[in-house]
């Protein structure tokens, strides 16, 4: 009860930064993007991926949004929409395997100004709407996993594996590829030898 009032009182301030991710997105969504979010969510529909992440997951704008004073959430330009697919492909077979969780998205679509000043690569996915971020738990093995999976199955997915750290990950479908926090290949996690039997 507590939570739900101070959450409506602070829906009078903009943004309502404090609340939770939940309340926050129920309440952008509520606005003037109410019939680009149900259009978005009917466009994944059609293409049978609208149930593999949350709407508020999938509509994250960047990590780092408030720094940015940016919205935390975003709806890509329409002309975009159609890039999401490949990659929401790949996320259900990730997901099948065990190694994404799709409520876990911490930046989908960026604009161009907010991927500058959240440190975005000069060619981000992102602002094209093709990638997408995550939060991975921490395990000793889930970065050997993933890269082993990116080894034998990315390049038929034109799977990109970016890692920020072990932790936070980035994925899009514009070709098999991987790099580190730097933006380059030799940094990745997967560069590293694959463990031995």
């Amino acid at each position: 009860m507590t939570r739900t009032l101070t959450c409506l009182l602070l829906a009078l301030l903009p943004g309502c930064a404090l609340c939770a991710p939940g309340d926050r997105f129920q309440q952008w969504s509520a606005s003037a993007q109410a019939r680009d979010v149900a259009d978005y969510r009917q466009y994944l529909d059609r293409h049978g991926l609208a149930d593999i992440s949350p709407m508020r997951s999938l509509l994250r704008s960047a990590r780092s949004w408030r720094e940015c004073d940016a919205s935390e959430y975003a709806i890509p330009p329409r002309e975009l929409w159609p890039n999401l697919l490949p990659t929401l492909r790949a996320l259900r077979e990730l997901q099948a395997a065990g190694l994404v969780d799709p409520r876990k998205v911490a930046s989908g679509y960026r604009d161009p100004v907010l991927n500058r000043c959240a440190g975005g690569s000069q060619r981000s996915r992102h602002v094209s709407n093709n990638a997408l971020d995550f939060d991975l738990p921490a395990s000793a093995d889930n970065v050997t996993r993933l890269c082993e999976y990116w080894r034998t199955k990315g390049p038929a997915l034109k799977l990109g594996l970016g890692f920020y750290t072990g932790t936070k990950i980035h994925l899009d479908t514009s070709g098999f590829r991987t790099w580190g926090a730097d933006h380059t290949r030799q940094t990745s996690l997967c560069q590293r030898a694959p463990a031995r039997p």
